[in-house]
């Protein structure tokens, strides 16, 4: 494929504009073909914005008007799977965000719907693919550190409870309410180190936060057949933190993906000494990896996970191999999500 790869946006609120758009725009082998959203309002400030006339208010329209290589799905999670379905018995390869499906039964139809169309679908799985998470990626394959034993991530956002403020909001509508929104991304992230992993255990606490009663903690812990994975989320946090520790045998890595810092620490002696020496080097570790973020940033060479997964979909449409994210790596989290989703569920009504 010599000519860009033409992408039809659906959706352009928040994750479209601060994530999608500014990616796609510097691809060089993508362009936005088309844009489409029911709020007019929107619709038509992006459309300036991107200096277009393809606007339109039904996917339907924008389907059969425009030569599309690609639908990017950027709607509420409830609608993934109607406008996904649609793009692909269009013959679109489908992009969509997070969870693809609310349900297995909806994943596997569109799955099925894709392969009957030939066309490939990718869930967005960005944390993955974050410069910090990719290096630790890298350093966890090469060996050295010893098999993954525990990985702990930990998601804290003061977002969460603003949004929730808003009683009309789309998450209230979801079968975990705003978990279902931000599970997948720890989910997927334990699942990058520990492969194949069961839910056996959910706590969901509900707490009056400023007298707002909508912001909820969740712990989920996970277990896979090499280790255990350990999810905590708090959407009533004073500051939004991404933290992910991956315990192996010999060596572990923290990574901040709010920050994008990688600090790798040892087990070793308990001696005053050995502490002081191993805060040195974590220290100097985080240092020297916050340098060269700062440099990267400064000389453009610094792109999100966003940019470096949707770049590598559009180069499996060119080069026609698999997508970064396949399909059943994308079904396993929908599975996992919606176990979790049914335990959570079952722990909500013990202690309402």
């Amino acid at each position: 494929m010599s000519e860009k790869v033409r992408v039809g946006l659906v959706g352009c609120g928040g994750i479209a504009r601060l994530q999608h758009i500014p990616s796609i725009l510097r691809m060089p082998g993508a362009e936005i073909a088309a844009v489409c959203d029911r709020d007019t309002g929107l619709l038509a400030q992006l459309g300036r914005e991107l200096k277009t006339e393809k606007c339109y208010e039904d996917v339907g329209e924008m389907l059969s008007g425009e030569h599309l290589d690609v639908v990017d799905i950027c709607t509420p999670p409830r609608t993934h799977a109607a406008l996904a379905t649609q793009a692909a018995e269009s013959g679109c390869h489908v992009l969509v965000e997070k969870p693809a499906t609310l349900t297995l039964e909806e994943f596997d139809s569109l799955a099925r719907t894709c392969e009957r169309n030939g066309v490939k679908m990718c869930q967005i799985q960005n944390k993955v693919f974050e410069p910090v998470m990719m290096r630790a990626l890298d350093r966890v394959r090469k060996g050295g550190l010893g098999d993954v034993v525990a990985v702990d991530v930990r998601v804290f956002l003061r977002r969460t409870a603003v949004l929730m403020e808003d009683e009309s909001h789309w998450s209230y509508d979801l079968p975990a309410g705003m978990f279902t929104e931000i599970l997948p991304h720890p989910i997927y992230t334990v699942q990058t180190f520990l492969g194949m992993v069961e839910p056996v255990a959910v706590h969901v606490a509900r707490p009056d936060v400023h007298g707002h009663v909508g912001s909820y903690e969740i712990v989920v812990v996970l277990e896979g057949r090499g280790g255990v994975g350990l999810v905590t989320y708090s959407g009533s946090s004073p500051k939004n933190k991404v933290m992910v520790d991956i315990h192996c045998r010999k060596r572990s890595l923290r990574v901040d993906l709010w920050n994008s810092a990688l600090v790798e620490y040892s087990f070793g002696g308990s001696s005053r000494a050995s502490r002081a020496v191993e805060n040195l080097v974590q220290g100097a570790s985080l240092l020297a990896g916050s340098a060269r973020t700062m440099v990267d940033v400064a000389m453009g060479r610094f792109h999100s996970g966003h940019y470096h997964q949707i770049s590598r979909f559009v180069e499996s449409i060119r080069k026609g191999c698999e997508p970064p994210v396949t399909i059943s790596q994308a079904r396993e989290v929908i599975r996992v999500l919606e176990t979790i989703t049914g335990m959570a569920a079952a722990d909500r009504a013990r202690i309402s």
